[in-house]
């Protein structure tokens, strides 16, 4: 048991220090992400068709509406009228992309939602096969937390929300610093 544990930390050290071990470490077990699409289309938004559209909308977001993406082309009236009421439901605006607009009769609506499919981790207490096999069961339940926490997992892949920007407003307090600290004025 005492070489079992000791073995245990030497991988663990070794993993969390980034020194590469000769022990048989598992591979990471990925999250796996699935998209998730349903169309609805329609001619006209009477009453009905309103309340259609907003069924619709809510079972293609199964009660998270903030991780549902609409991608609305085909008629400009009906596309507008679309926005106002996803909007209406709280789905917000950078969700709700349009294109291929035109002076049709009809309009089409693909409802885009991401599914992350975590790992499953082993337990903290199942013993270890063999002395020389290494689980990585801490860096399995942060994959596994993660996956279940983000608002949208296909951030996970790529997060185009954050726009890329300029590095100079974020390097005036580093500026200020050293002229503080060297008395010199900027």
């Amino acid at each position: 048991m005492t070489l079992r544990i000791t073995g245990l930390l030497i991988a663990l050290t070794a993993s969390v220090s980034g020194c590469t071990s000769t022990a048989n470490v598992e591979p990471l077990t990925p999250i796996l992400i699935r998209q998730e699409t349903t169309v609805l289309m329609f001619e006209s938004l009477r009453a009905s068709e309103r309340q259609r559209l907003r069924v619709f909308l809510e079972r293609a977001s199964r009660g998270r509406r903030d991780a549902l993406h609409l991608l609305i082309s085909g008629s400009r009236r009906l596309s507008a009228e679309t926005v106002h009421q996803a909007k209406e439901m709280g789905i917000d605006v950078y969700n709700i992309h349009l294109f291929d607009q035109d002076d049709g009769r009809a309009a089409r609506i693909e409802a885009i939602v991401f599914h992350a499919d975590p790992p499953v981790c082993p337990s903290f207490s199942s013993p270890l096969p063999n002395e020389k096999s290494f689980d990585q069961t801490l860096g399995c339940s942060i994959r596994h937390n993660l996956a279940v926490m983000v608002n949208d997992p296909h951030d996970l892949l790529d997060n185009r929300a954050v726009k890329p920007s300029n590095g100079d407003r974020a390097a005036i307090p580093a500026a200020t610093y050293r002229t503080f600290a060297t008395g010199k004025d900027g």
